[in-house]
């Protein structure tokens, strides 16, 4: 199971850095072109809406996966060792049907309609840039079953790291 995450964070977040990369080579020549050559690039725009929105999603399954997703502890904090496994295995499950209902389905139906659609600017087809939520749907999934199999095996399940200084305000 180890491997597995390992491959799945290695190539998830390699490709988190190289669309955030390429979002900073694109907006570098957005401003060159505008204030440098005085004519500002036409491309530029739409294509840095469109990596946001990959960005964005692939990386709230990253996120997910690794368990550093926006949560509330406060109740975590009073459950014994029992009660939080069935707590994470309560919040995998719920990671799983939210992927497979919204991601996976509405996505899959959100690429059909946009099928014959294409973008303005790069003229790409909007079912590639709608297919980031099927494919965010997918790695949310893989990542909450490594998450369900290590909670119901008692494994260490990806605990986020809170400095409890910037907790209390400090």
């Amino acid at each position: 199971m180890q491997t597995i995450r390992i491959v799945l964070d290695r190539v998830t977040g390699g490709l988190c850095v190289a669309l955030l990369s390429a979002m900073i080579a694109i907006i570098t020549w957005q401003v060159f072109s505008r204030y440098a050559l005085n004519d500002p690039s036409t491309f530029s725009e739409e294509s840095l809406r469109f990596l946001v929105i990959w960005l964005s999603l692939i990386g709230s399954a990253y996120v997910a996966g690794q368990n550093k997703h926006m949560s509330m502890d406060l109740l975590k904090e009073f459950l014994g060792d029992k009660a939080k496994q069935r707590l994470q295995i309560l919040i995998q499950l719920i990671f799983i049907a939210f992927a497979v209902a919204v991601l996976i389905v509405g996505g899959m139906h959100a690429v059909t309609i946009a099928a014959s659609q294409k973008t303005a600017v790069l003229q790409l087809p909007m079912s590639l840039i709608y297919a980031a939520l099927p494919v965010s749907g997918v790695l949310t999934v893989v990542y909450a079953l490594l998450n369900l199999v290590d909670a119901v095996l008692g494994g260490p399940i990806p605990e986020p790291a809170v400095d409890q200084n910037s907790v209390m305000g400090e």
